[in-house]
């Protein structure tokens, strides 16, 4: 059985393209997308505010590591006495440095993600910290020489086994508006 985190939201075709929209720009006004989207406003704001509370989006900023201080991406993979995997998971969740952690199947347990200001806050991290996570029975370590890419969008699926047409770009209604739809959409 999946974990309630793991759990897939149904999303319609709305959904998809208000998440795409955000992705391009977390910033970008309801009343823009409303807009963009042939819909009203209030029904783009209860769809994000619908999002953020079932844990589908974050709206957030994200500031590059590398150019705020931090000098040292690591990826750890890790060997875990199993009966200590969750309380080693929830331990490690805690630690600042740590930006993912996931559990896994194959040749280690834990797969994090970390970054540090320099190689002493790594050792530090690693000898006194990292030590003192219960189950912890091995750890590999390999260092992030050059990022070549990193984004935090995936693209939107609504439940069928292909993502919906156009999602790379929203897509937007063909055809004149009704007056109903003209009523719902303030400014129109």
């Amino acid at each position: 059985m999946a974990s309630k985190s793991a759990e897939s939201i149904m999303l319609d075709d709305l959904d998809a393209q208000i998440i795409t929209l955000l992705q391009d720009d977390g910033r970008r006004p309801t009343v823009e997308m409303a807009r963009h989207l042939s819909v009203a406003e209030g029904t783009v704001r209860k769809r994000i505010e619908r999002l953020i509370r079932e844990k589908v989006i974050q709206i957030g900023a994200w500031a590059d590591p590398l150019k705020i201080g931090y000098q040292n991406y690591a990826v750890l993979m890790m060997h875990v006495d199993l009966r200590d995997l969750e309380r080693a998971a929830e331990q490690l969740s805690k630690m600042p440095e740590i930006f993912f952690l996931g559990t896994c199947t194959g040749g280690f347990d834990l797969f994090v993600s970390a970054c540090f200001r320099s190689l002493e806050h790594m050792h530090e991290f690693m000898t006194k910290r990292l030590s003192r996570v219960p189950g912890i029975q091995r750890v590999s370590t390999s260092h992030v020489t050059r990022v070549m890419k990193r984004d935090y969008s995936f693209r939107v699926t609504t439940g069928q086994s292909e993502p919906p047409a156009g999602l790379g770009r929203v897509r937007r209604r063909r055809g004149p508006r009704t007056a109903r739809e003209n009523r719902r959409v303030p400014g129109r």
